[in-house]
């Protein structure tokens, strides 16, 4: 058996970050974008990173929206990033360019609404990956706001088209989560889900765990679910 991908995001401290490496989520989210109530200094994580490196065996996601090739390389001279995930507005042309000149991994976020399905499609061959959230006016997430989850397996079969994962983001907790799981989604981020007082919650964690990897189902890995680029 399999379980979805998880993805913790929007760690603020070192303790949030050795929260999320010791936890059994895939992928690690540092948000460097100044459009974000959860925004981080490069230099802070690459201290995080170094502290923490014997130990880290998870995948660096760097979120950014709308912001220029100059600050994502700055950004990735400090910290060892694996993925850049873009949370803007940056069009299917923009990310090919960005992507030539960083050559990492690129997942685009996107918030849901009755065009997303059709946008997903024009990134196609674009991107590896994508990540559905809410749509809050001003926002780019971590609103702590699900969407309308019946949508979910339409996003999750074009991404299998695709060859590549999706994450459902927005207002996803504890309480919750048994709910998406019904709609099998390859992948989870959460930010809100797992905090107390602005900060990562071990309790949190461990209740997300327990209904996603309850049973010591592995993660999704290549050939399964997706096939990864």
């Amino acid at each position: 058996m399999t379980r979805p991908l998880l993805k913790f995001c929007g760690n603020q401290s070192f303790e949030d970050t050795q929260a999320a490496v010791e936890s059994q989520a895939d992928f690690i989210g540092f948000i460097f974008t100044d459009k974000s109530k959860r925004t981080v200094k490069p230099k802070q994580v690459a201290d995080w990173v170094k502290r923490l490196g014997p130990i880290i065996d998870k995948k660096l996601v760097g979120v950014f929206a709308d912001d220029s090739l100059e600050k994502i390389n700055s950004v990735l001279q400090e910290v060892p990033l694996n993925l850049i995930q873009l949370h803007g507005q940056e069009s299917p042309e923009q990310v090919a360019s960005i992507k030539r000149a960083i050559s990492l991994p690129i997942w685009k976020a996107m918030h849901h609404d009755k065009m997303t399905l059709c946008k997903m499609r024009c990134y196609r061959n674009r991107v590896e990956g994508f990540v559905i959230d809410t749509k809050v006016k001003g926002q780019i997430g971590g609103t702590g706001i699900s969407f309308d989850w019946s949508s979910v397996p339409e996003y999750m079969r074009e991404a299998v088209r695709q060859h590549v994962p999706c994450f459902v983001a927005g207002g996803i907790t504890a309480e919750n989560i048994s709910k998406l799981l019904r709609f099998r989604p390859i992948g989870i981020d959460l930010a809100s889900g797992i905090e107390r007082a602005h900060h990562k919650d071990r309790r949190l964690i461990r209740k997300i765990e327990e209904k996603v990897c309850g049973n010591g189902d592995k993660a999704a890995s290549v050939g399964e679910k997706v096939q990864y680029r």
